[in-house]
């Protein structure tokens, strides 16, 4: 977000100031695009059990059970496993709506690596969804679901 925003201040003032051949313009814009792809190509974090207690939910120490998202933002976590297919399906669609809705943070979780975080969260199968919500309760969805599909539930998770 905030090389976005850099980058548009970029291209404004580099308007202002825009030689008459517009060449050396040209090239500092692609290299301005250059940024923002970049920041598309950014692979969605992994998140450790510690990170998750520490940014997330602190379900160990929480007597009352009652989940709280510490981060205030709604969430996005992929509960994936290396060898499956429709794990490695799914992980593009998911980067393309981590551009797409800046204001929800995304994570994955390798299942085979992180077997503590899985299991608190009983995850048999893979992918399977995590979607928290900014208050409220989390809900997963299990299996493979349409780029569609998971946008219609950003959509709600962010109202």
């Amino acid at each position: 977000m905030k090389n976005i925003f850099r980058a548009i201040i970029a291209l404004i003032t580099l308007s202002c100031c825009t030689p008459k051949n517009g060449v050396e313009s040209q090239a500092r814009v692609k290299s301005i695009k250059d940024m923002i792809t970049k920041d598309k190509d950014t692979e969605i974090p992994s998140i450790t059990y510690k990170e998750f207690l520490e940014k997330i939910y602190d379900f160990e120490n929480d007597s009352a059970q009652k989940w709280t998202n510490k981060s205030g933002r709604p969430i996005v976590i992929d509960f994936y496993a290396t060898w499956c297919a429709p794990c490695k399906k799914i992980a593009p669609k998911l980067q393309e709506l981590s551009v797409e809705y800046m204001n929800v943070d995304f994570y994955k979780v390798d299942t085979q690596k992180e077997d503590r975080l899985a299991m608190a969260f009983n995850i048999q199968s893979v992918p399977t969804l995590m979607f928290i919500p900014k208050e409220g309760e989390p809900y997963l969805s299990l299996g493979y679901i349409s780029k569609g599909e998971i946008r219609q539930i950003i959509k709600e998770l962010v109202k």
